[in-house]
């Protein structure tokens, strides 16, 4: 022992115990998955959130996706929002909410949005904005064919739409 109280320890018994705790690391590393991650099942993650341009359109007809442009559709950049993708949208005022994508267009590029409005001066009024969008759910970034059905609804729901605006008060 020495005048502090400790027991010395010698050069080889010190080396024992670094291989001991080396080799410890070792199996630990190994036995280690590479990707750390928590299991899928029941395990939330935090939501993306971005900044995007959003601006709007209403041009009718089939988008990218196989669905007719419907209030609650948006065009997007596939590379950054893949089809399908759910998004929630903030600081559009009343244009604010869930959408999904359905579109692509030649002018959304990057972290650029259009949102599909039925009529074309709600499109002119909506203008170009900045708003907070969080990403529900990322798509699978797959066209399906055209669905009458589908179209025949959102036809009818356009119509909905435009017939309550023009009986609107103006203001």
């Amino acid at each position: 022992m020495s005048q502090s109280g400790y027991r010395r320890i010698s050069p080889e018994g010190g080396a024992s115990i670094l291989r001991v705790l080396f080799a410890a690391l070792i199996a630990l590393a190994v036995g280690t998955p590479a990707s750390a991650s928590p299991p899928a099942s029941g395990v939330r993650r935090r939501p993306t959130i971005r900044y995007f341009i959003a601006t709007a359109y209403s041009v009718e007809g089939t988008g990218a996706s196989g669905k007719w442009s419907h209030p609650g559709a948006v065009a997007a950049d596939r590379k950054v929002l893949p089809l399908n993708s759910r998004i929630r949208v903030y600081g559009a005022g009343r244009y604010s909410g869930d959408y999904t994508v359905e579109d692509t267009g030649g002018k959304v590029d990057g972290h650029h949005i259009d949102v599909y409005m039925p009529s074309q001066a709600e499109a002119i009024k909506f203008g170009h904005q900045r708003v907070k969008v969080v990403v529900l759910k990322y798509g699978d970034d797959e066209a399906s064919p055209p669905d009458p059905r589908q179209k025949a609804e959102a036809k009818a729901e356009d119509r909905d739409v435009r017939a309550k605006a023009s009986t609107a008060p103006k203001k």
